[in-house]
């Protein structure tokens, strides 16, 4: 009784939450049930995990041997898609899990060739991915058709689910909700920082995760205060308007722009920031949120975040409201008793999601298609 597992990126060749939870989870239900996962050969070479790594070669919308060299991506997802039907290995496979519309190509077609029932997750959606802005129709009837040929299909939060049943009719029944975990062990050893006056965003710096909406609370905050830096860590293509935007308003010596960041340096932001703002316009989940409150710093999100729908100590608002954001920003830095209430129970709260539980439920959801 082996699971096939269809993914597009794998730690050490990752570039977001997709390859943390495929790490994360298939390495505990590695270690109950036999997993072959298939990955697209970029290069790596992966270290011994509790699954099999089946790396299939892409020939076309790649220039290199590295994610980064792809020069058209959805060509080389198509081609990845064909490469997989190509090289699958149905001898033992009693259930395919494809995750995201970048696999779900591959997994329809070896579901109908080999009769093999299919699950499918979206971690995210094409409207999330365009924060609602010209989705892209070619990838929306992807991910219609995923969610409709799949036996079972999980969502990242029951936002995500209210999102694909609404946009591609899919009955609500059929979608499990199953929500990411932290490594807390991570964040709350090893070195101790002193708390700065330092507010933190950390993600990719594009549409979706309303990256402007932190620039302009950032400008408001200062207007309250003008001992506080910020930090804007990651990479994207609003990248260059952001520091536009910090050296057109006279900000730029406030802002620090970091690029990419590596997982010892983000541990070093969480902990040495006093808050950690996600002003996403759609974010399915927010993993980041776990990782900053685990570190104990406390945390305001846009209500549009997906794991906000399941925690009580943050501070939630709209996206858009950058007035209300930037007070609770400054009230948080400037009340000792608020920054330590957010910090203690943000802490407890976020130790309880753990990769342990999603992937239990995870194997709940294997367990109803296989009907045992």
């Amino acid at each position: 009784m082996k699971v096939a597992v269809i993914g597009w990126e794998l730690p050490p060749a990752f570039s977001g939450g997709l390859g943390i939870h495929t790490y994360n989870v298939f390495s505990i239900v590695g270690k109950i049930i036999p997993v072959d996962i298939y990955l697209p050969d970029m290069g790596y070479s992966f270290p011994q995990y509790p699954f099999n790594v089946r790396t299939v070669k892409i020939k076309s919308g790649i220039a290199g041997s590295v994610y980064s060299h792809v020069t058209n991506f959805i060509e080389a997802v198509n081609d990845y898609n064909d490469r997989v039907v190509e090289n699958f290995r149905p001898e033992g496979v009693a259930l395919i899990h494809c995750h995201d519309w970048i696999t779900f190509r591959a997994g329809i077609e070896i579901k109908k060739r080999y009769r093999i029932p299919l699950v499918v997750t979206f971690h995210s959606t094409e409207f999330d991915r365009s924060a609602y802005f010209n989705p892209q129709e070619s990838i929306m009837k992807v991910e219609a058709e995923g969610a409709s040929e799949a036996d079972a299909v999980i969502t990242v939060s029951n936002l995500t689910r209210d999102i694909v049943a609404h946009n591609y009719h899919i009955n609500p029944d059929k979608i499990t909700t199953v929500y990411n975990g932290v490594k807390a062990s991570a964040y709350t050893s090893g070195i101790k920082f002193r708390r700065e006056r330092q507010v933190l965003y950390f993600g990719r710096i594009t549409s979706q995760k309303g990256p402007k909406f932190f620039m302009e609370m950032g400008k408001k905050a200062l207007e309250y205060e003008n001992n506080i830096r910020f930090i804007m860590a990651g990479t994207g293509d609003m990248l260059d308007e952001m520091k536009a935007y910090a050296y057109n308003h006279g900000i730029q010596d406030k802002f620090y722009f970091p690029g990419f960041v590596d997982f010892q340096k983000a541990i070093e932001y969480y902990k040495k920031s006093s808050v950690f703002v996600i002003p996403s316009v759609s974010e399915p989940f927010g993993i980041t949120v776990l990782e900053s409150m685990v570190s104990g710093t406390p945390v305001v999100m846009s209500r549009t975040t997906g794991v906000g729908e399941a925690l009580n100590n943050a501070l939630k608002v709209d996206f858009w409201d950058t007035d209300v954001m930037s007070s609770y920003v400054v009230s948080v830095l400037n009340h000792r008793s608020l920054m330590e209430t957010l910090s203690l129970y943000g802490k407890y709260e976020g130790m309880s999601f753990t990769w342990e539980k999603s992937a239990m439920k995870t194997l709940e959801v294997y367990r109803s298609v296989w009907k045992i």
